[in-house]
């Protein structure tokens, strides 16, 4: 009896009953309450219904009688967003922004002009629906420098982990990686055992998963808000621009009045631009690229610069200089390292096995039940250079079509970067090295009043040496952990890339797997690419002289507005941020109900 067939009948079956559940489940989710246009007024404008648009939108509508408008350029996304495995090929989609960095002076050598590809989440969820969901607790330490360096003195690590601790997942809500799931999943927790001594923590995977599906902010906020009478939705619009007004009785305060909205009729095709008046509070979540670019074509920034772009600035608007600076990101180098043995990792053979396909369609387990990523490893070191981290990604076959199309990389860098490419039976892992704490900023500007043409994005990534020196050390922290006995069994071998320009700084020792740093800076700087981790374009801070807002997420100098998203972290996370914005979120959902309920108490 070929009991092969049978298996392929019974997942062609389930797989069967599957899309028919993803249907009825669809059809069964709660309805958008959106709302037609028109002029309105709400006490609430939340614009960005991403990672904390969601979860400040759910909040006020849940906690209070408040009325709140949430907008959105995009609209929800689909089946794809659901299953883990198929995350990548949403970038570049109808739900992916697509933007691409300018140039790049100091990296990005191995891709098409230099240049990045920067996915960010279009629709209900943003980019929490389009990431790889892996979750992250937060380092205490990130979160004491912003107290004791920066004088933000309410964001010590006591006071916001309650705050974290909130915004993350239920256990059963949460994939764990465990030692069990693979030969490479087992040989990373013995490596934890084996370098016991050493400062570096070995962390699982642990991702943002239910049920074999993703389980991100969009199904754990905002579904659940959408049967509260108070919250209205509008989708496929965009935020024009922010209108701000003189206060008439003290001619000194100046407050956001109104937010210009557009968007098409989808009959017709004729565009509506229409206002919404501003209640009590316009709360921008657009993330670390765009809500600088709706501040600067309101005129918020340096005036300079802005009226070349946007015509005359009122006179009553304070520049807000750090609009648009401070970007910062983390720069990854991936580096394949092939097995001898059957891991199994995420390869052809693997995704096509019929009892693969069967447990995930039954359990919602194995290689399409998550990622790919098994763990990490960093080092917080006292010094921010020696702040570094390893991910380890288990993929034995790397797809070129795919990979190339949403990296950008010339053919030529990809090939030497993934030798074995064209093996789709290959057994291997990327080792990726980054530097948790760059040094390196970079910028967002606008190069047109019209919020629908794309800001112009420089991550700047390397443009400090230290950043370098501090990936390098990761590097080597990653090579002597695949090359320990822990990974003996595997028959590792690391496979570095042959780069034309870089080849002739290998050095001597790459038998021992020891190159010189010349060649691994000219690999950084050739194939390094960005993590899509963006912050800091309208950082926290405690003055309009060094940042954007005040600790309490208001804009430095402007009544009736706040920003809760990536763009207020002064500094990056020292990991995956998606689980830490949730917990900001939280917390500026949390501050803005506090001064709604001392208002009310007040009149």
């Amino acid at each position: 009896m070929d009991y092969s067939k049978i298996f392929i009948l019974l997942a062609l079956l389930v797989g069967l009953i599957s899309m028919l559940w993803f249907v009825i489940a669809a059809l069964m989710e709660e309805r958008v309450p959106t709302l037609h246009p028109g002029e309105y007024i709400f006490d609430y404008v939340v614009v960005g219904a991403g990672t904390c648009g969601s979860v400040v939108a759910s909040i006020l509508a849940k906690h209070s009688n408040a009325t709140i408008l949430l907008v959105e350029a995009g609209e929800k996304f689909g089946i794809l967003s659901k299953v883990p495995l198929l995350a990548t090929f949403q970038q570049k989609g109808i739900n992916d922004w697509g933007f691409l960095s300018t140039s790049q002076l100091h990296s990005s050598k191995g891709l098409e002009d230099a240049r990045q590809c920067l996915p960010r989440g279009k629709g209900l969820g943003g980019s929490a629906q389009l990431n790889y969901m892996l979750h992250f607790d937060g380092y205490e330490g990130d979160f004491e420098r912003w107290s004791n360096e920066l004088n933000l003195k309410s964001w010590n690590w006591s006071s916001v982990k309650p705050f974290l601790k909130a915004g993350t997942a239920r256990p059963f809500e949460r994939l764990d990686i465990k030692p069990d799931y693979s030969l490479l999943a087992k040989a990373f927790n013995d490596a934890s055992v084996e370098f016991i001594d050493k400062p570096w923590q070995f962390r699982k995977a642990q991702y943002n998963i239910k049920n074999g599906l993703r389980f991100s902010v969009y199904q754990r906020f905002l579904q659940s808000a959408y049967k509260q009478k108070n919250l209205r939705v509008m989708l496929n619009t965009y935020a024009k621009s922010i209108q701000f007004a003189l206060n008439q009785d003290t001619q000194k305060n100046v407050y956001a009045k109104s937010l210009w909205l557009s968007t098409k009729d989808d009959k017709s095709g004729k565009e509506y631009n229409f206002e919404i008046r501003i209640g009590r509070e316009i709360i921008v979540c657009a993330g670390a690229y765009q809500t600088p670019q709706l501040l600067m074509v309101s005129g918020l920034g340096r005036h300079s610069e802005l009226e070349k772009i946007i015509g005359n600035v009122p006179s009553f608007l304070s520049e807000v200089p750090f609009v648009g600076q401070h970007l910062h990101d983390h720069l990854n180098l991936p580096l394949y390292v092939s097995i001898d043995v059957v891991g199994p990792t995420l390869n052809q053979r693997s995704l096509l096995s019929p009892l693969s396909i069967l447990n995930y369609l039954t359990t919602g387990g194995g290689h399409m039940g998550n990622f790919g990523v098994l763990g990490h490893m960093e080092n917080f070191g006292r010094n921010l250079s020696d702040t570094y981290g390893l991910t380890f990604f288990g993929a034995g076959a790397i797809d070129e079509s795919v990979l190339m199309s949403i990296s950008n990389f010339k053919k030529s860098h990809f090939r030497a970067l993934f030798p074995r490419y064209y093996n789709t039976s290959q057994e291997g892992f990327v080792m990726i090295s980054t530097c948790l704490q760059p040094a390196s900023r970079g910028n967002v500007k606008i190069q047109s009043a019209n919020v629908k043409k794309h800001p112009l994005i420089d991550p700047n990534y390397m443009a400090e040496k230290v950043d370098v020196e501090c990936t390098i050390k990761a590097i080597r922290a990653g090579i002597e952990v695949v090359t320990s006995d822990a990974f003996s069994s595997l028959d590792i071998k690391i496979h570095w890339p042959r780069i034309k320009e870089c080849i002739g700084l290998l050095g001597n020792n790459l038998k021992q797997n020891q190159p010189t740093d010349e060649y691994l800076e000219c690999l950084i700087r050739h194939v390094g690419l960005g993590s899509h981790h963006p912050g800091g374009t309208c950082k926290m801070g405690t003055t309009i002289d060094n940042s954007v807002v005040n600790e309490q997420f208001k804009v430095h100098g402007f009544d009736k507005i706040r920003i809760i998203d990536a763009s207020v972290l002064p500094t990056p996370v020292s990991g995956n941020p998606n689980s830490i914005l949730v917990g900001m979120a939280l917390r500026g959902a949390a501050m803005v109900l506090k001064d709604h309920l001392n208002d009310a108490e007040d009149k």
